[in-house]
């Protein structure tokens, strides 16, 4: 795996060689799981939140680059449900747009 970080263009790029996942990746994720489970069969959190916490602390250069990715995280999604309305003997379908104002004009609407 390469990681490639230009702080001046606030991006960052990850080369990863495939060939690689089935013969190393592989065999060490079922290690840490293993282990996991090994903590969680034996009710030892003490030793597995140091292991875990260990493997998630973010810091040095990871955190340089934890700050880069936030800064491109896309906007999260917004699901906005649709409205039927009766129309005599007819029902229409009304769509909002996935926005606030979407929601809170769906929701209207309906007149709950």
């Amino acid at each position: 795996m390469r990681v490639t970080h230009d702080k001046a263009k606030q991006s960052l790029t990850v080369l990863v060689d495939r060939s690689k996942i089935a013969e190393h990746g592989k065999p060490a994720l079922g290690r840490m799981l293993l282990r996991l489970h090994v903590y969680r069969c034996t009710a030892d959190a003490k030793a597995c939140r140091e292991y875990y916490e260990d493997l998630s602390r973010v810091n040095g250069e990871y955190l340089e680059w934890w700050g880069t990715v936030r800064l491109h995280k896309p906007p999260p999604l917004v699901f906005v449900h649709a409205n039927t309305f009766l129309d005599g003997e007819s029902v229409t379908l009304k769509e909002y747009e996935p926005t606030v104002e979407g929601i809170i004009q769906s929701w209207a609407e309906r007149r709950v």
